[in-house]
């Protein structure tokens, strides 16, 4: 279809210059960031984006989440 995907960012405390800072999760035993961060995706959303460029990304997600 023509339309970049990328993996969400990598939550912080996963980056090896926080691996020694404190982190907190949403939950016990469950974190919410590596969550997305496992399972999420990236799709166009700059500000240039044209609004049919837009329409073309939410019908193809459409299409294959419906």
């Amino acid at each position: 279809h023509n339309i970049e995907g990328r993996p969400v960012w990598k939550p912080l405390h996963l980056q090896p210059v926080f691996k020694d800072c404190l982190y907190f999760t949403h939950e016990e035993n469950r974190s919410v960031s590596d969550e997305l961060f496992a399972q999420g995706v990236c799709l166009p959303s700059g500000s240039s984006l044209t609004e049919e460029e837009q329409d073309k990304v939410i019908q193809v997600m459409r299409s294959i989440l419906i």
